[in-house]
């Protein structure tokens, strides 16, 4: 199971691009084949960022873990990514940002009739 969206942030010149899969380390790996990456990730995670440039981040989440807890921890991380590599360091503007991305994650979840799990 994949399902996949990915939003354009065009203040900051990127895009954040969410997954959520049943097999975290497939896509994983696949995004760094795609992208050429001779990383390779073979760990335990309920979610991820990747960075491997300033125009696109990816932020997974296994479906098992979709839990608001870690969309909120990958959003945080993802925000803090973005803004960084912009040197920005506005808390508003990074708060801003925040609640846009979890807005459309929201969404995405609803949209794809996905559940969120309760925390374990």
């Amino acid at each position: 199971m994949k399902a996949i969206t990915k939003i354009k942030l065009d203040t900051y010149n990127c895009n954040v691009v969410f997954i959520i899969t049943n097999d975290l380390n497939h896509q994983v790996n696949n995004i760094y084949k795609k992208l050429k990456s001779k990383d390779s990730f073979h760990g335990e995670a309920e979610g991820i960022l990747l960075t491997l440039d300033i125009d696109n981040y990816y932020v997974l989440f296994d479906v098992c873990y979709l839990t608001h807890n870690t969309i909120a921890h990958e959003i945080y991380h993802c925000v803090v990514k973005v803004t960084e590599d912009r040197d920005i360091s506005d808390e508003e503007a990074q708060a801003w940002l925040a609640g846009y991305l979890t807005e459309k994650m929201y969404n995405f979840v609803q949209k794809k009739k996905l559940n969120i799990v309760k925390s374990k």
